[in-house]
This record gives C-alpha cells, structure tokens and sequence, in this order.
C-alpha cells in the first residue's frame, strides 16, 4: 500500500498526543512542518472518526485527547507504514542490484582490469549507499574505498575520504576501476565535475 501525505501527518499527530496531550495546534503545525490550516483540518477529522476528544480547559484553551479507539488506530497506521516501507526498500534494493549487476556486466573483456577482481569505490555515503553496500554483497564487485563531499568517519569498516584524495584510477593511492555513484544529492552537476576531474563516461556507474 502507498502511504499519503495525510496519512503519515495524522499517524504522526496520533504519536505526539499519545506522549503529551497538551500539545497545541500550533506547536503540532510546527513540529510537523504543516500550516496551521492543515494541523486544524486533521484534528477536526480525528475528532469526527472518534480517535481524539476535544477537552475544553478554559474559554480559549482545548487540550486534545487520544481516545481508545485513536491508540487502535494508531498501531494500525504504523504497521501501514512500516509495511510501506519495507515495500519501498524492498524495491529500491531491486533496482540498486539491477545497476550493480550493469556495472558488472559491463566490465572490459581483454583489458588487463578484466583478468582481476572488479574493484569499485562508492561516491556518497548515506541510506542509498548502505543499500547499495548490502547489494553489493550479492555480486561479484568488491568495495575498496568511499568518497562523500560532506561526510567522514567509516562506512561499514572502510574510512570516508575527501573528494581531493579521489583521482580517475585511485583513492587515497588505493586503485579501482569503477566509481559508482551511490548519493542523489547533486547529481544534476556530478556528471560535469566528474569530467572536469578525468572521468570517462564509462568509468562512472550510476544507481
């Protein structure tokens, strides 16, 4: 099933009120990065479905109230959304080791790179990345190195370098045959950096 805007504003809101009921609209607009209008319409329709009661404290003050049957709902809409989810990685991981396997099939025939393993190096870091690395493990491609313009630390056991330390056959002196580019974040302008830097076409893989 596909979840909707409306659907994950409302599961959120349900949250929120179950861990403190004193939550107002407009701090429930801002938490959520809703208008207020949206935040106002949500709540009326709880109110009408019965998942939340309206508890009047003074003239100008409401405090808004999960009701039983709104905790039910609650737990159902997290399992709708967890099953949405998995759906979506289940997907994604499917056409990310549909790539890997075109980088791989794609490999030189004759070349010198062809008589040794398919080494490649990761550019980007971040949940596309980590699924990537989990397809990978299902190939016949070997991670040597990762490079990301924002990150640093490790990524699963190997350290993340700069992009100054990335040339077209090494990183950080270790060689490689393939960069793969496992980040969406400015993809648009990549391709041009990447041939500023010496990169052919076909050296690079995109997932």
């Amino acid at each position: 099933m596909s979840i909707d805007d409306h659907h994950l504003h409302t599961h959120r809101i349900l949250e929120q009120l179950q861990a403190c009921d004193s939550i107002s609209q407009r701090s429930l607009s801002r938490d959520l990065g809703i208008a207020l209008g949206l935040a106002n319409r949500l709540l009326r329709r709880m109110v009408k479905c019965g998942w939340v009661e309206v508890v009047r404290q003074s003239p100008n003050r409401v405090r808004y109230v999960t009701t039983a049957a709104g905790i039910e709902q609650a737990a159902i809409m997290s399992c709708d959304y967890f099953e949405d989810a998995v759906g979506r990685y289940r997907e994604m991981r499917g056409r990310i080791a549909e790539s890997l396997r075109l980088v791989s099939g794609d490999w030189p025939v004759g070349a010198p790179e062809a008589n040794r393993e398919k080494r490649v190096v990761f550019y980007g870091t971040g949940e596309v990345a980590e699924i990537a690395f989990v397809s990978l493990q299902e190939s016949d491609l070997r991670l040597v190195g990762v490079v990301d313009q924002r990150s640093s630390g490790r990524f699963f056991g190997l350290p993340v370098r700069p992009v100054e330390c990335l040339t077209t056959t090494a990183l950080d002196g270790v060689p490689f045959d393939r960069l793969i580019v496992t980040s969406f974040d400015g993809t648009r302008r990549l391709p041009a950096q990447l041939a500023a830097r010496g990169f052919l076409r076909e050296r690079v893989g995109w997932l």
